[in-house]
């Protein structure tokens, strides 16, 4: 299952400018195939995409289509952030922390 990195604090999903199967730019969720994968190297890829304090994210399961899901959200607006609440609902914020919707 697909692994994602939340902000322990805020919820926010961690989302940057991607690189699809095709080579194509896109801005989405930071994924990883699995927790195997995403723990060693989680650290090094929320710094490369300037995420400072990379200890403050947590590492959370999501199904492919949930992360689909996430991606749409997303509309690929670097200006848009995406909360993963607790209790799984999502909330899109853009970038003067309005939500966009619920």
């Amino acid at each position: 299952m697909p692994i994602v990195c939340r902000h322990r604090q805020t919820g926010e999903l961690a989302a940057a400018k991607l690189r699809n199967k095709y080579d194509l730019m896109y801005y989405g969720v930071i994924w990883w195939e699995d927790t195997e994968t995403a723990e060693p190297s989680k650290e090094h890829v929320l710094l490369e995409h300037g995420f400072e304090y990379p200890e403050d994210w947590e590492l959370v399961e999501t199904s492919e289509n949930r992360l689909k899901l996430f991606n749409v959200k997303l509309n690929n607006d670097p200006l848009r952030r995406l909360i993963l609440e607790k209790d799984g609902s999502l909330r899109t914020m853009n970038s003067s922390n309005r939500s966009v919707n619920g």
